[in-house]
Parts: C-alpha cells; sequence; structure tokens
C-alpha cells in the first residue's frame, strides 16, 4: 500500500516567498514597501507565500500549519497575517493571527479576496490582483477601509454582479430544467387521490424547490425574478384595461429605477431617462388601444372646442414652456431661449397637419417673423465679448437643419395624395431628395465638403418602414384591438498560470516574530 504524503509544510524565513515566480523585481519591492508601512505603524506582520500546488491538501490547514510554523507576528501580540496563493488549485487564502481578529474580520478578508483580488486573478493579473490586495489589508490595519468601496459592501458592483459567475447561463438552464421537472411531478402527484386536494402538501413542495434553488442556484433564482417583473410590467399594462391599471403600470415600470440602482449601481439619472423613454413608448401603445379611453378624450377635446390631435398638441406646448423657464432661472442667454422655444413648438405643430389644413399661412407668418426676431436678437442685441463665443453655432444650425427637414418631409408626405405604390414611390423619392439637400446644406454653401448620397438611400428606406408602421397603425384603428379595450456577469475568461524562472528574493523586512497564534480567523476563495 502506497501512503499518500501530505504537502511539506515550509518554513518562510522572509515575508515574500514567491515559489512560482510570479512577481517581477519592481513589484516585490512595491509589496516590500507597503509591508514595511504596514509593520512600521501597526507593528503587524504581513507575509505572502506563493505556491504552484496543494498537493491536495487543504488551504485552510495548510494555511495555518504555514503560519504557525513560519512564527508569523509578534508573540503575545498575535499579530501575523499570512496571505496564501495556490496558482496551480487556483485558490488564495488570507490568514488571520487571533490578535487581528478584531480588525482584520472574516468578513472584511472575504471581501479583500471576493471584491478586490480575484477580479484581478479572473483576468490572469495575478500580481497586481495581490497588490491591490495588500493596499487594501494596509486600508483596514491603519483604519482607512471608508475610502474603499470594495471593503463596505460584500456586493460593491450591486447584488446582480456580486452573484453572477461565469456559469450563470448554465445555471438559469438548469433551474429551468429543475422547474419543469418539478411541475410534472407536482402534476403526476395531484392525479393520485391520496395526495389530492392537499393544500399543504402543495405548499410544503413548492418551498422546498424554491428553496432549493435559492441556495444551490441564487443567481437563476435572481434573474428569474427579473423575468417575473418584466412579466408584472405587461400584465399591468396590457392585461388589465380600468383606469387603475394605469397608475399602477407607471408605478411598476418606476421601480426599475430603484432596482437597478440597487442591483448593478447604475446611475439613477441615466435610469430615469431610459426607463422613461422605454415606459412612455409602452403606455403610448396601451393608450393607442385602448378604445374607452380614446373616446374619453375625444369628448373631453370637444367639450374644449378641439380635436384630440389639437388638444395633445398644445399640451405638449405647454409643457415645453417648463424649457423657457428653467433656461430663463439658469440665467441662459434670451437668443437661446427664444430660439430653442421656437423650434420645439414650431416642430409640434408641424407635426400637426391640421395647422397646414386651417392656419398654414398663419403658420408661415409667424414662423417668419419669429425668425427675424431670432435673427435681430442675434445681429443687433447688445451683447459683452465674453458672452459673444458662447453661441455654440453648430448645434443651432444642426437643430435648425432636422427641424426643418422633419417637419417639411412631415407636410409633404400628408399633403401630396397618392393612390398606388408607384405614384407612392415617386413621392417618398422626392421626400428623400428634399432631405438629402436639407442634409447637405453646408456643402451646398461651401461651409463643407463632405456629401454622401448615402442619406438618399437612408431616409428612402427609413420613410418605407414609417409607412409599413403607419399601415398597421391605421389598420389597427379601425377596431381590430377592441376585444382588447372592452375585457377588464458576465463571464472571465481563464485563467491559465505561466510560470517564471524567476526566484524570490530575501525582505529587508523583518521576519517571523515570537511566533503568533493562528486558526481563529480569515477568509477562503477560489476563481
Amino acid at each position: 500500500m502506497t501512503l499518500v504524503q501530505a504537502k511539506e509544510v515550509k518554513l518562510l524565513t522572509t515575508p515574500i516567498t514567491d515559489d512560482v515566480g510570479i512577481l517581477s523585481a519592481e513589484q516585490i519591492t512595491k509589496l516590500q514597501t507597503i509591508i514595511s508601512e504596514i509593520e512600521t505603524k501597526t507593528s503587524a506582520q504581513v507575509f505572502l507565500y506563493v505556491i504552484q500546488s496543494l498537493e491536495g491538501e487543504s488551504i485552510e490547514s495548510y494555511s495555518i500549519h504555514v503560519a504557525t510554523l513560519s512564527k508569523i507576528g509578534q508573540k503575545g501580540k498575535d499579530n501575523g497575517v499570512l496571505v496564501l496563493l495556490s496558482v496551480g488549485d487556483r485558490k488564495v487564502r488570507i490568514e488571520v493571527g487571533y490578535g487581528m481578529e478584531e480588525t482584520l474580520t472574516d468578513a472584511m478578508c472575504n471581501r479583500i479576496i471576493k471584491n478586490i483580488m480575484i477580479p484581478e486573478f479572473k483576468k490572469g493579473d495575478l500580481p497586481n490582483g495581490i497588490l491591490l490586495g495588500y493596499s487594501a489589508i494596509e486600508s483596514v490595519l491603519l483604519g482607512e477601509a471608508d475610502s474603499n468601496p470594495n471593503l463596505n459592501s460584500d456586493y460593491p458592483d450591486g447584488i446582480g454582479y456580486g452573484i453572477s459567475n461565469e456559469n450563470t447561463a448554465r445555471n438559469i438552464a438548469i433551474a429551468t430544467a429543475v422547474i419543469i421537472v418539478s411541475l410534472i411531478g407536482y402534476f403526476l402527484i395531484s392525479e393520485n387521490k391520496k395526495y389530492k386536494r392537499k393544500i399543504w402538501l402543495e405548499v410544503l413542495y413548492a418551498v422546498i424547490v424554491f428553496f432549493g434553488l435559492l441556495y444551490f442556484l441564487p443567481d437563476a433564482v435572481f434573474y428569474f425574478f427579473c423575468l417575473g417583473i418584466i412579466v408584472l410590467n405587461l400584465y399591468l399594462l396590457y392585461g388589465l384595461w380600468e383606469w387603475f391599471s394605469y397608475p399602477l403600470a407607471i408605478l411598476s415600470l418606476l421601480f426599475w429605477i430603484p432596482f437597478l440602482g440597487y442591483s448593478f449601481h447604475a446611475e439613477r439619472i441615466v435610469l430615469f431617462w431610459v426607463i422613461g423613454v422605454i415606459g412612455s413608448i409602452l403606455l403610448i401603445i396601451k393608450l393607442a388601444l385602448d378604445d374607452i379611453l380614446i373616446e374619453s378624450y375625444k369628448k373631453f377635446a370637444k367639450r374644449l372646442g378641439l380635436t384630440g390631435s389639437e388638444l395633445f398638441f398644445h399640451s405638449i406646448a405647454f409643457l415645453s414652456l417648463w424649457f423657457s423657464v428653467h433656461s430663463f432661472l439658469n440665467q441662459e442667454r434670451f437668443f437661446y431661449i427664444l430660439y430653442y422655444q421656437g423650434i420645439i413648438l414650431f416642430t409640434l405643430y408641424g407635426f400637426s397637419i391640421s395647422v397646414f389644413q386651417k392656419h398654414a399661412l398663419r403658420y408661415g407668418i409667424t414662423f417668419l417673423l419669429w425668425l427675424s426676431l431670432v435673427a435681430g436678437i442675434f445681429f443687433f442685441w447688445p451683447t459683452g465679448e465674453d458672452t459673444s463665443s458662447q453661441i455654440d453655432f453648430s448645434n443651432v444650425f444642426n437643430s435648425f437643419q432636422w427641424f426643418f427637414c422633419l417637419v417639411l418631409g412631415y407636410v409633404l408626405a400628408k399633403s401630396i395624395q397618392v393612390k398606388s405604390w408607384k405614384t407612392r414611390a415617386l413621392k417618398y423619392g422626392f421626400i428623400s431628395l428634399v432631405w438629402t439637400f436639407g442634409f447637405s446644406i453646408e456643402r451646398i454653401l461651401g461651409l463643407t465638403y463632405t456629401f454622401s448620397i448615402s442619406t438618399f438611400f437612408f431616409s428612402y428606406f427609413s420613410l418605407l418602414l414609417l409607412h409599413f408602421f403607419y399601415t398597421i397603425w391605421e389598420e389597427s384603428d379601425g377596431g381590430s384591438y377592441s376585444s382588447y379595450s372592452s375585457s377588464s456577469s458576465s463571464s472571465s475568461s481563464s485563467y491559465r498560470s505561466s510560470s517564471s524562472s524567476y526566484s524570490s528574493s530575501s525582505s529587508s523586512s523583518s521576519s517571523g516574530g515570537g511566533g503568533g497564534s493562528f486558526g481563529g480567523g480569515g477568509s477562503s476563495g477560489s476563481w
């Protein structure tokens, strides 16, 4: 019988022992500086031991044996710390002496390993992970842990990233299979007369499955929860057609802002705009499908002496005045306030074809008066030398360019009536040509030398796509949706270690002291 020999416990005579040779001379110098700084200010001794393999030994027990044999720390103070890294096993441990447990706690060691060292190890950068880990240890021992967000939370990037790993996609598939099998098992059991209609048994069955998934596959449960929230959003938006479904739908959409902010530490202001845009689109689609609400809206507009579209555009125009008020309070130039407010208003009413059918002359005269007023203020309004350079001519020109092309294109599309695809193709070609020249006005004026014919093809394709959606919209407006309204981680790359012939040099820092006691604290991790 062959006896399995345990890995030999090595006596560490210097604070840095690199048996694999992953550290360069420069990196060792940096580590020595940190180690000396820690020992000078706290008297604690922090050792590093890098090995190729544990040879089947437990990293917890092996690190205790090495730290005890090497007598790391001062006798009576038990203030030694050993960072053990097994490259081949992809494991790391921070072993803490009894005297350091209240400062370098298990939770803090776990955060150093999981939040700081392992992310670098997964990138294949072991030396940088060690350096960052040592800097974190120094911060904790010097009482400066609050300055590092990675040391203040078990999930510094959010719980979503914290529980995700390179196997998350596979875990979701496994969890899905478990749920399917559990449902099949439930239906088979429920068919048995002995277990039929026993609510307590069904609840117990569901609880066992849920907590089993939560314990073994927490990342999959988290993303199932996200999927459930999406389903709830869609149900509130399109499953209910009562008045109270709208405030409930808005609240369910707003839930995503704090949820994603907490789960992935996403910027709140970005989430506000993204969720706002997505939510607005979903709500507008629901409004377009809700026949009862549309009829109520039309009746309300009629009481005011307006059509539905006129009330809509007047309401948006009134809300746009917030822009002017906000700009005025921020002491923006009057030119900007008048110009951009005019662009907003003329764009809104330009997209209301009724303006051109009833008040085209008024619209044109008002537009010319506004343009003349803006030009007069620009050329003749007295301004200081410092403020004259603040006007961004590029943004002003581009905004007017977009306004002119889009509104004119819309007016042409609604004004030119066609009855066949042949004439419609010519119509869209004409509008595309107008857009091409409109967006190339800088080239025509000689301000630039770039001109792309691709603008024409992109415009033509966009018009065809818009026509398709418009056709679908018109067909749906005919009552095909009335039945609805009437019813109430990331994966990380694999690390491959490359051995170096570099052998670690002796450190000028002090070696093990009187022999601190180990075995009461620390944390381990693998990647």
